[in-house]
């Protein structure tokens, strides 16, 4: 069972912030893009057209997850839920999960490499599943590190790369398993990204692990609304 929730929130992000005012949830000062040393920015890899602006947000990113989970390694911490702050809960945390490694309760299913833009195939079963080989999930928008030892082992291997990624991409090279638990307990906001303006179809991370737009997330919704009134108007006929 999770027993601490930390959500990574910028000083200026008052708004995502307000969110968890009543909640226990405990605030993670995010890295600034102004925060990022020299060398990370150089090891850091971006893709050719992202903006300086956009790399130093990928690098601060990386950062603020990082040092979270140095934290959580310093301090011995178990069964504990990192967030980003545009996350929004729609379904229970699960109390049981694996403890040798982690599980994403959000975030979106995509293709172990990158440049194949199909759309993933896959099945889900309800409850806790396994990342298959040829997949990886992305987005670290919500996941459970069960131990400080699964933290420490993340980031002994994080930091033994020549060269650096984005940090959901970095948890799908590393060699570590990628459990989930579907439905997801968080979907994602739907706010400007505060890494790159290029969302410009405002994308979110759904509850089912796919990454769409806004518009067609709330169509989907309104199907499986008046589906679920048409079950229940056969049923009680």
């Amino acid at each position: 069972m999770v027993k601490k929730v930390f959500y990574i929130n910028l000083d200026t992000a008052t708004e995502r912030r307000n969110k968890f005012l009543h909640t226990d949830y405990e605030r993670w000062r995010a890295t600034t893009r102004d925060e990022v040393p020299s060398y990370i920015e150089t090891r850091m890899l971006s893709m050719y057209n992202f903006g300086k602006e956009a790399h130093l947000s990928r690098c601060a990113c990386w950062l603020s997850h990082t040092k979270l989970l140095e934290f959580i390694v310093n301090e011995k911490l178990n069964d504990v839920l990192i967030l980003e702050d545009d996350a929004i809960q729609v379904n229970d945390i699960p109390k049981n999960y694996p403890k040798d490694s982690i599980t994403y309760i959000g975030g979106f299913v995509y293709n172990k490499k990158m440049m194949d833009s199909k759309p993933p195939e896959i099945k889900h079963q309800v409850g806790i599943n396994l990342c298959p080989d040829n997949l990886r999930i992305l987005g670290c928008l919500a996941y459970i590190i069960p131990t400080y030892k699964i933290a420490e082992n993340i980031l002994n291997r994080i930091y033994s790369e020549n060269r650096y990624k984005a940090i959901d991409i970095m948890m799908g090279n590393i060699g570590i398993k990628q459990y989930y638990s579907y439905p997801a307990s968080f979907r994602e906001q739907g706010c400007e990204s505060q890494i790159s303006k290029k969302n410009k179809k405002n994308k979110i991370m759904t509850e089912d692990y796919k990454f769409i737009s806004m518009n067609k997330y709330k169509r989907c919704q309104h199907i499986t609304g008046e589906e679920q009134v048409s079950e229940v108007v056969r049923k009680d006929n």
